[in-house]
């Protein structure tokens, strides 16, 4: 006897057909047109929706500028990597990406991790975890595992922001006062400010001070102006004005204080507050990742660079995913997105990045806000902001030497300003779920003075367990009753799923709570369980020879028939234990003498 019985249309697919046809559903229109959308939409593209997307992405263009050089600041690398980062997703994305609103740059939440990265692998060691990070979002795209992501809770993901923010400030701070040095967690930021006291320069703290309040005045001011427009159905010239003015506030910053520094250099010959060093002009070389680091005087080979690089393998990924899936969510206005084709892009866009010493990018909620306030109209608006980054690199690199690293540090600061929500999520964990202030404040702290990226496992770990502790503890309903057919016994009530997790504790209880009554009968209601696992199944069979060693009987009722197969087959044993099934009603009301004869043991 055959064990599958196919029907003549059924019989499995020979490799050579699964080929063919896996060859056809390439050469179909419908997959060209999912994996490059702009094919299906490019025809349609007219001059009015090219004017939105070019408004777009110049807007895009100057908010993006100056936090690309912040980006790569913060990561620890000379300021170009933030613009070489910023290029090919700018190209990649309009031709495999689906929304309008999305783009794929550098973020400051990446860069502050890559930090601690940078300090130890150099920016090889960064450009190689961006193309290994886009290697591993691209094969979780193809085996759609993208909702692995949402293990890593909000508490979690507040810790962790928050954790950074206060890092970052606080190296921020330091950078701001002209000390240089590593600041990596919150404890080496302190040492450094104490070691390098002697390096404080005033002008440095003023010009930071002074962008900062202007920063925050202008988007106060832009606050303000967006809470009028949206009151009203039609804003005024001068609203939109004030809006556009606060969407790029970081450039006119960053403009004004190069002008200040070349007027100082002009009339004095020195700069009085401190530049970052020498940005490279022209485009970065094009060849493929370092696959071998260089860890001090050692290199290491690839299976050993794989495994000295685990944990950023990990960690890394999950940020990217992170940050596009709370992006995604936060602007799809209840659209469907395709996720696969989102990932598979963002993935691509990391690969490509690292042959041009791209760092790992993701989706921005500060681009997507710009985008969507600026009307952007179709993908396309990446190309306009492409197009600026490209400028950029080839002619106006020189004069950004000129930016003061007091005027980035307030940039970064005043970005970071809004990440940092642990007083908000904690009041809303007190009065809504204490237990999630244990993973929000365990991933806090480790990531404030250990490293960030401990803090995110960490904090996963912590929320794993309070996911895992109510499995393997499940509640049991343990009484004593009375049936017609069997008489007094002993009723056992699990309330979940029984699996190699739960089993040993719910037969220890069995056989403790059988052990303090006289009865001889003992019922497990099977009403909660849909399924068992091997380990529970043995655990079981082992519970019928301890009672039946002791003299005593078990049973099991109410047990759906297939979880009943598979106690049955394991082997071949004990059929005559289960009991036809008999409603909750009846076990409860119906089936005892007396209500009052009931009896909690637990």
């Amino acid at each position: 006897m055959e064990l599958y019985d196919f029907k003549s249309d059924e019989r499995p697919l020979k490799a050579r057909e699964w080929l063919k046809g896996k060859g056809h559903s390439l050469s179909t229109k419908k997959f060209w047109l999912r994996r490059f959308p702009i094919i299906g939409w490019l025809q349609s593209y007219t001059l009015s929706i090219a004017s939105h997307d070019l408004l777009a992405g110049v807007t895009v263009g100057l908010v993006e500028l100056p936090k690309c050089l912040a980006a790569a600041i913060l990561a620890g690398l000379p300021p170009q990597y933030g613009l070489y980062s910023s290029l090919l997703g700018y190209f990649v994305y309009p031709l495999l990406g689906t929304c309008k609103f999305l783009n794929f740059g550098p973020t400051l939440v990446i860069s502050m991790l890559m930090s601690t990265y940078t300090d130890k692998y150099g920016p090889d060691g960064v450009v190689l975890i961006a193309f290994l990070a886009g290697v591993m979002i691209t094969i979780l795209a193809l085996l759609q595992l993208a909702p692995l992501v949402e293990f890593i809770s909000y508490p979690v993901t507040t810790g962790f922001m928050s954790a950074g923010v206060i890092t970052i400030v606080l190296g921020q701070l330091v950078a701001m006062v002209g000390i240089k040095g590593s600041t990596v967690n919150a404890i080496k930021a302190i040492e450094t400010f104490i070691i390098g006291i002697n390096q404080f320069n005033t002008w440095d703290l003023v010009m930071g001070l002074v962008c900062v309040v202007i920063l925050l005045g202008i988007w106060h001011l832009g606050e303000i102006t967006e809470k009028a427009i949206n009151r009203t159905k039609e804003p005024t010239g001068w609203q939109l004005f004030l809006r556009y003015f606060s969407m790029a506030r970081n450039a006119i910053v960053l403009i004004a204080s190069i002008v200040f520094v070349v007027i100082m250099i002009t009339t004095t010959g020195q700069s009085p507050v401190g530049t970052p060093e020498q940005i490279e002009e022209g485009f970065p070389p094009i060849r493929p990742p370092t696959f071998q680091l260089q860890i001090g005087d050692e290199t290491l080979s690839f299976a050993q660079t794989l495994s000295e690089l685990s944990a950023p393998l990990f960690v890394v990924p999950l940020i990217l995913l992170l940050e596009f899936v709370s992006v995604a969510k936060s602007f799809a206005g209840g659209k469907t997105i395709d996720t696969t084709q989102e990932l598979l892009a963002l993935g691509l866009t990391n690969i490509l990045g690292s042959f041009v010493q791209s760092i790992p990018v993701s989706a921005s909620f500060v681009r997507s806000a710009v985008n969507v306030a600026s009307g952007v109209k179709t993908p396309i608006s990446n190309l306009y902001t492409g197009g600026i980054m490209l400028a950029v690199l080839g002619v106006l690199a020189q004069y950004l030497s000129y930016i003061p690293t007091s005027t980035l540090a307030a940039v970064i600061i005043t970005s970071l300003l809004p990440l940092f929500k642990i007083p908000q999520v904690t009041m809303a964990c007190f009065r809504s779920s204490k237990r999630d202030l244990i993973p929000m404040y365990a991933t806090f702290f480790v990531g404030l003075f250990v490293n960030l990226t401990f803090a995110i496992l960490f904090g996963v770990l912590v929320d794993l367990v309070f996911i895992l502790y109510p499995t393997a503890r499940p509640k049991l309903i343990i009484k004593s009753c009375k049936f017609p057919d069997i008489g007094e016994a002993l009723l056992v009530v699990p309330d979940k799923n029984l699996s190699y997790s739960n089993i040993e504790f719910m037969k220890q209880r069995i056989i403790k709570s059988a052990g303090l009554t006289k009865l001889d009968v003992i019922v497990v209601d099977g009403s909660f369980v849909h399924v068992l696992d091997t380990t529970s199944i043995k655990a079981l069979k082992e519970t019928v020879g301890f009672f039946q060693s002791s003299q005593k009987k078990i049973l099991f009722m109410s047990w759906r028939n297939h979880v009943r197969d598979q106690f049955v087959k394991f082997d071949n044993n004990h059929s005559d234990l289960f009991i036809p099934s008999v409603s909750f009603t009846d076990k409860y009301d119906v089936h005892l003498e007396d209500q009052n004869s009931l009896q909690d043991i637990y």
